[in-house]
């Protein structure tokens, strides 16, 4: 038996050779230092004749825990390429601070042919004892940051205990940090905190303080636009009151800020800094928010609806049209909702009133005899509602003229002959919010989308049917994002097909 040696094929040409650098912060000093930096790697690698200039990938502001850091990663996807051979670095800890981290880059780059060097332990990653050596300084290298990090933590700690907070302040609207870091009020930021504290209470939702906030050009910190988050956490935060609490967030073992919920102490220091809102008015907006949630996460048993358990349930009209308002459950299915029978039946265009929540209704206490609601969104939500009794309303108001039906046998030729083809159903005049005429599978409104999927044909479609003799089966079918419709005719009415116990 022989054995064969095969040699190494060694690369041709230069070494591609890249450099990495990091800094952890981004002060002035810091950022002067990673452009040095660059400057110190760029002309070191252009003058060395046996290297091939690359690039000098960079981190500015992020920990050397982070491993998702967008010139490091940058550097190794190049580097899977096969655009670097060699990658210079200063020290263990300017490449990474965890020793996972460290590790599992260099054995993945040794894998693909490529070594490290670090200037400052004159090592490089490719030969025998490098990566024994790498293990060893990785180790120190994460030992000193948590060192680091534990002295930190204590300097924090005797802070807290002297009451001397650590301030996140300047990014709060209504709030600026003069030059010797103390908590100055914002004048002109401030009259808009006031604003939506009051909006607040007097009981808007988030969704129309978010609404007037774009009408009135108010603004978050950075000039954009307020959200329902926003609005929110400013109500919850204790700072506008002249409060501050120490330590509500901290950082944890994958150098990730956490919500401190308990897991650390905190420190609540009262009359800290110049207050934005009374504590009257703070606690008045935050009562309001309280009582939004409490709702909003009830769960009420409904009754069905009849008059013994409902007593108002035929006395409430529209204050538009004159038109009963009947009850349907809401999407929640925890409560009632009054919606106007017109409104229903010929659309928005013939009444535009708005549906009346039960809690609404039941606001008002026991009813005597009809009421007609209106509804003005312009006034504060609790009084967005306004009902009036029958005698009053019907002295300068009367109802709407009803449109003449469409729906006839003497104005359709095909008045209830049109059937869905897929299950047999009628089907049956549907008017939207637009006013828009469809008619839908009766057996999908009934049973839903398991029984049938279901034809919905705009009235104009079947306007432009043939007249024929018996009933018209209608078959929808999409084409692209166009729906087509079919049709055959039967002499028989087509029998709906039986439902499927459950």
């Amino acid at each position: 038996m022989t054995v064969e040696v095969i040699k190494g094929k060694k690369k041709k040409g230069k070494i591609k050779a890249a450099a990495y650098c990091r800094v952890s912060s981004i002060s002035d000093e810091q950022e002067t230092s990673i452009e040095n930096q660059i400057d110190y790697y760029t002309k070191m690698i252009k003058e060395n004749p046996t290297y091939e200039f690359v690039d000098v990938y960079y981190d500015q502001g992020i920990s050397g825990y982070v491993e998702r850091r967008p010139g490091f990663q940058r550097m190794m996807k190049d580097a899977r390429q096969g655009k670097i051979d060699l990658i210079i670095t200063k020290s263990v800890t300017r490449f990474a601070r965890n020793t996972d981290t460290v590790l599992k880059a260099s054995r993945e780059l040794k894998e693909l042919g490529i070594g490290i060097f670090f200037e400052l332990q004159n090592m490089n990653t490719l030969t025998e004892e490098g990566e024994l050596l790498l293990t060893i300084y990785a180790a120190f290298a994460q030992g000193e940051s948590d060192t680091y990090k534990d002295l930190a933590n204590l300097n924090y700690k005797r802070r807290f205990d002297d009451c001397k907070p650590f301030y996140n302040i300047q990014n709060v609207l209504g709030f600026d940090m003069d030059k010797e870091m103390n908590v100055v009020v914002n004048r002109d930021e401030a009259k808009n905190v006031k604003q939506i504290f009051t909006w607040v209470k007097q009981n808007y939702s988030t969704v129309e303080v978010v609404r007037k906030c774009k009408e009135a050009g108010i603004t978050n910190k950075q000039g954009q636009p307020v959200t329902r988050v926003f609005i929110t956490k400013t109500i919850r935060n204790v700072q506008y009151k002249g409060d501050y609490i120490m330590q509500s967030t901290y950082t944890d073992e994958k150098k990730m800020s956490r919500k401190n919920y308990g897991n650390l102490p905190s420190y609540y220091i009262k009359n800290d800094h110049p207050a934005i809102v009374s504590r009257k008015l703070w606690d008045e907006a935050n009562k309001c928010i309280d009582a939004r949630r409490d709702n909003r996460h009830a769960r009420v048993q409904l009754k069905p609806m009849t008059t013994e358990n409902y007593p108002y349930k035929d006395m409430i009209f529209c204050a538009e049209c004159g038109g009963l308002m009947r009850p349907q459950k809401k999407k929640s299915g925890i409560e009632y909702t009054f919606l106007c029978s017109n409104r229903r039946k010929y659309g928005s265009k013939f009444c535009s009133n708005k549906p009346v929540p039960q809690k609404v209704i039941e606001s008002w206490g026991k009813i005597d005899g009809h009421v007609y609601v209106s509804f003005d969104k312009s006034r504060p939500i609790h009084q967005q509602y306004k009902y009036v009794k029958e005698s009053t309303w019907k002295k300068d108001h009367s109802n709407k003229k009803i449109p003449a039906k469409e729906y006839t046998n003497d104005k359709c030729f095909y008045y209830r002959r049109i059937f869905c083809a897929e299950c047999g159903s009628l089907l049956r005049k549907i008017v939207d919010v637009g006013g828009h005429i469809r008619f839908t599978c009766g057996g999908h409104l009934d049973f839903g989308n398991e029984y049938c999927k279901g034809v919905c044909v705009p009235k104009e479609k079947l306007d432009n049917l043939p007249e024929e003799a018996g009933y018209y089966l209608i078959k929808e079918e999409r084409k692209g994002e166009e729906k087509c419709y079919s049709y055959t005719c039967k002499e028989i009415r087509p029998i709906r097909k039986e439902r499927t116990s459950r």
